[in-house]
């Protein structure tokens, strides 16, 4: 899930009062200018002048600009995007329901799309609407929404949206704890490695201190409620099988992949009081166990790995974290700027998915009611394009939805150890065709095995290929990428069942919040209590004594002038 800065809504809310014209509203079509109000988190879209220039006439830049020369092209109609952007999913609903402002299109989360199915704010796409997205969307991640249900119904979730980026929520840790050199640990890299497969790690006493956890009420919980039903455990009298006997069973073959996932997801979104109350009691101690909170800080802060060394992530931001470290060990710098570190040492950055459970997360284009859905459908069929697509992952970091050769072409060039880059010379002629050389490692050699792991995510691009082939799919790495960014954006295919979906609390949601202002509510020590309430005494004492004293003064002014006029 895409995250921004909290502060941003702060700002958002000032636009809305202060510059109207920034501020969307109702969509007008002219028989000139058709006016299309998107609405979506900031830093989540290519708006970079450098892919393609600024329209001069809407002003906007990348592929903002594109799609709009994409609709003179090809339909002879003069576009303008209104794009605007929200801090938080709940900021987005507001704005809605208050109808501060009516969208076209919006790019929420997967449980705000399951609530605002269940409560009619958003319009079904029309079938044939979005034939790109249609052809490309990766079959698994259709197959993931189709499951969820809302009112007992499966499927409604790909009739009312459309993907847009997914992911995981994982742990993203530094095991080369010499960054943190105002401390001294005995945990190796090798100990690290294993006890980060364990959610449990996070509450051992060991790392305390040394893990940050979301400022996020659902994100946390998650960890959570993975944590409290690892084991087998009773709820009203009745026996339930924990997550690690489910796992079990699943590895024995007594459970398939759809059993055993469809167990994982039913604890994964449990939110009784009974569990409430358990998990709320466990990530107080979580927090215990804490540096502190972070919202989008930890990204950046993992970096140069002098705070903390566990952060609780989301994929996007963990593969930012990779790429930025590589950034930083070359340069000093992140995104341009100097750090200022004490170290010489760098972070060893690896993310992972514990093998009891974890979450898998999308967000997805939603039309509200009102929209113009037949420009919205165009919007989004363009950035379902496979090239376009490409652009925009290539710009945001985060994993789209869609599949397709451009997409497999980009991640084996980033990835692929067989994979050649292209060579000109000065006249700009290719001396080295790119593309990809299957002969390149000789698999054959014994040795090969302690120098490469292969990894298939043909399950992400079933049925959205042309021209490449299903041993484009199958990739090459060097063992010292396993755990980064690769694995990062892409799970193995065996982890996939154990990937539960977050399903809206409804009537909860109210008694959610109440446990989470309870877990971060700190709770001060006696004698803070005792040193206050003393401090109160002094003050209310000063307080009587200077309003007796000015009474008594007050009375003897009285006297004095009552005794001069008998005088």
């Amino acid at each position: 899930m895409k995250r921004v800065f909290p502060f941003m809504g702060a700002i958002s809310l000032i636009a809305a009062l202060c510059l109207p014209s920034c501020q969307a509203v109702s969509s007008n079509e002219t028989d000139d200018v058709v006016y299309l109000n998107v609405y979506n988190s900031a830093d989540y879209i290519n708006e970079e002048a450098d892919y393609y220039e600024e329209n001069p006439l809407s002003g906007n830049a990348g592929l903002l600009a594109e799609f709009e020369r994409y609709c003179q092209e090809e339909y002879g109609t003069t576009v303008i995007v209104n794009y605007s952007t929200f801090d938080t999913n709940e900021t987005m609903l507001s704005e809605l329901k208050t109808g501060k402002a009516s969208y076209d299109l919006v790019c929420p989360s997967d449980y705000v799309i399951q609530k605002m199915i269940r409560e009619d704010m958003i319009e079904p796409f029309d079938e044939g609407s979005t034939p790109n997205y249609d052809q490309y969307v990766s079959p698994f991640v259709y197959e993931k929404m189709s499951e969820i249900e809302i009112n007992g119904e499966k499927g409604l979730v790909n009739d009312y949206a459309r993907g847009y980026m997914w992911g995981t929520l994982g742990l993203l840790y530094n095991n080369n704890l010499t960054t943190l050199s105002t401390k001294k640990f005995s945990i190796t890299p090798e100990e690290m490695d294993e006890d980060m497969t364990d959610w449990a790690s996070l509450w051992d006493d060991k790392y305390h201190n040394l893990l940050s956890i979301k400022d996020s009420v659902r994100d946390t919980y998650a960890a959570g409620i993975l944590y409290t039903y690892t084991d087998d455990f009773q709820l009203d009298g009745k026996e339930f099988e924990g997550l690690a006997t489910l796992k079990e069973k699943h590895d024995d073959g007594t459970y398939d992949d759809d059993t055993y996932n469809k167990k994982v997801t039913e604890i994964f979104n449990m939110c009784d009081d009974i569990t409430l109350n358990r998990v709320g009691d466990n990530l107080k101690k979580l927090k215990e166990n804490s540096f502190g909170f972070e919202v989008d800080s930890g990204k950046t802060d993992m970096i140069v790995g002098n705070k903390f060394a566990i952060n609780l992530a989301w994929s996007g931001d963990a593969a930012y974290s990779m790429d930025n470290l590589d950034e930083f060990i070359e340069s000093g710098t992140i995104e341009g700027e100097e750090v200022d570190t004490t170290t010489t040492n760098y972070a060893n950055l690896k993310y992972v998915l514990p093998e009891t459970g974890a979450n898998i997360w999308f967000d997805g284009w939603v039309m509200p009611k009102g929209a113009n859905k037949v420009w919205a459908s165009r919007f989004v069929d363009f950035f379902s394009t496979p090239e376009y697509t490409a652009e925009n992952m290539e710009y945001i970091g985060y994993t789209p939805v869609i599949a397709g050769d451009a997409i497999l072409d980009l991640v084996q060039s980033w990835y692929d150890e067989r994979y050649v880059e292209e060579e000109v010379d000065d006249e700009g002629n290719v001396i080295v065709e790119g593309g990809m050389d299957y002969d390149a490692l000789d698999k054959d050699n014994p040795e090969f095995e302690e120098e490469y792991y292969t990894k298939d995510i043909s399950y992400f691009f079933e049925g959205t290929l042309e021209e490449k082939e299903e041993r484009d799919c199958e990739f090459y790495l060097s063992l010292e990428s396993q755990g980064k960014q690769f694995d990062t954006q892409y799970p193995d295919k065996d982890i996939l069942p154990r990937l539960a979906v977050m399903a809206d609390f409804g009537g909860q949601n109210a008694s959610m919040l109440l446990m989470w202002e309870s877990v971060k509510n700190t709770v001060l020590p006696t004698w803070f209590y005792i040193v206050v309430a003393a401090g109160v005494l002094v003050v209310a004492g000063f307080i009587v004594s200077y309003y007796v004293r000015k009474a008594v003064v007050k009375n003897r002014r009285k006297a004095r002038k009552e005794a001069r006029k008998q005088a």
